[in-house]
């Protein structure tokens, strides 16, 4: 009796069951803009630094980037994050930067960067975390990161936020 309860309630009937609700394009769409954007990471390519403290999430990242195309480096937190983009002879294009991690934060970590001084001040950095509400996103842009990603991160995700701040490279 209560399944038929259920099949015949209107409401969840025609909005959630309806064959009409199914996009069928959804997942198409979905695979040719993951195919558009790995062709232009191919094409582009350049050099990223990913900081995690976790080594897994730091092999993760730094591997579908590196499938991708990327050169990448990575840093085992903020402090060693700011090392990185201040003292290299050519500092990363980009920054993909976790927020929480013990020895100095993602957020703390983009402020120092942010104060260099020079053009290392404006590298793109990337929020990868797993803080998912929307005041954590709030949090991130207004500590001057350019971006916010939230783990579990999808390869289409992570090379559409680098597509939208990586200036096109020289031919």
């Amino acid at each position: 009796m209560d399944g038929d309860n259920l099949h015949h309630a209107p409401d969840r009937r025609e909005t959630a069951f309806a064959p009409e609700d199914v996009s069928v394009t959804a997942l198409p769409s979905r695979a040719i803009d993951a195919e558009r954007l790995t062709s232009w990471a191919r094409a582009r390519g350049g050099r990223l630094l990913v900081v995690d403290d976790s080594a897994t999430n730091r092999m993760v990242v730094a591997g579908l980037l590196a499938k991708a195309g990327f050169s990448v480096e990575t840093a085992t937190g903020g402090a060693e994050a700011v090392e990185a983009v201040s003292q290299a002879p050519v500092p990363p294009e980009a920054v993909l930067m976790d927020v929480a991690m013990p020895d100095m934060d993602g957020l703390t970590a983009t402020a120092t960067i942010r104060r260099l001084g020079d053009e290392r001040a404006s590298i793109p950095i990337i929020a990868v975390t797993a803080n998912a509400l929307p005041e954590d996103r709030v949090r991130c842009l207004a500590a001057g990161m350019n971006d916010y990603l939230t783990k579990p991160v999808r390869r289409a995700d992570l090379l559409g936020a680098l597509e939208r701040w990586l200036a096109p490279q020289s031919a």
